[in-house]
This record gives C-alpha cells, structure tokens and sequence, in this order.
C-alpha cells in the first residue's frame, strides 16, 4: 500500500493531505509492520510518518478532527526525535481515547519537535488494522537524500 499527495482522499482528513507532498509506504516485516516514509522536507517527513503510522490501524481519510492536540518531544538526534514523537502520539491516542488524523509540525530543529494534531473520539473510528503496540528503533533511519528530499525507515511491534 502507497499513499502520497497526489491522490484526491476524500474526508477532512484527505484534503488537508491533498496539500501536502509526500508519501509512506507499508513494508512486509516478519513480527513486525514497517512504513518508509520520503517528502520534500523534515517537517513533513513526520507528518507523513504519522499519517502511515496510525493508517496502520485506522482509515484516516474517512475522519475530520473534533479536537486539537499539540505534542512537544525533545530527543539527542533526529532519527531518536522521529520515534519519540511516534511513540508519544501513540500515548496520546490510549490515553485519551482519540484517533489522531491530522498533523502539523509547527516547529521543528534536529532535537525538538512541536506538532498540532487534529483527533477524533476512539468510538468514532473503527479499528482496520492491528494495533500498534510500539515503535522501535530496529532498522530505524532517517536520511537526507543529496536532491534535499528526506526519507525514513521505521519499524512498528503490532
């Protein structure tokens, strides 16, 4: 499965990606579901990782937000940065019951991140997929290609 900015998702959620460039792609992993994600810059490089990371489990383009949640993660590097702030917008979705289907990075430098996450309710939304139960640092990269673009390689326990 591929998804990037070129196709016309319908739902809030799909149009605000219809802005966006970029793409993820579902890899086949043994125990494990991998994204690689590339774009044209770092802030939507964790964009599109949130964007593949909860498409895992849940049919983003059919949601539109009802609740606003900003995300603050603080990391040694960028690649550390990337799963810090998967993993907190994981804890953000259990812990409040929430299916986050947006994402804006407001800020970003190599160690620190702000993202404003657009949510809908858990009960709104169903489950498609397994649930991800972490993000790892197995075969994690996060790369600068020489054309300026960006890629990443993260690994999920489901």
């Amino acid at each position: 499965m591929t998804q990037g900015g070129s196709e016309a998702p319908g739902g809030a959620a799909g149009i605000y990606r219809e802005l966006m460039s970029g793409s993820f792609t579902v890899l086949a992993h043994t125990a494990d579901t991998a994204i690689e994600v590339s774009a044209d810059s770092l802030a939507e490089l964790f964009e599109w990782a949130a964007v593949g990371m909860f498409s895992l489990m849940y049919d983003l383009d059919s949601l539109a937000p009802a609740h606003q949640v900003d995300v603050v993660v603080a990391a040694s590097d960028v690649a550390e940065l990337l799963v810090d702030l998967l993993a907190e917008l994981l804890y953000v979705s259990e812990a409040n019951d929430l299916v986050p289907c947006t994402f804006h990075v407001e800020a970003l430098t190599p160690v620190e991140a702000r993202i404003r996450v657009g949510a809908t309710p858990m009960e709104a939304a169903a489950l498609e997929g397994p649930p991800i139960k972490a993000v790892t640092y197995h075969d994690l990269s996060v790369t600068e290609l020489p054309d300026g673009r960006w890629s990443a390689r993260v690994v999920f326990d489901v």
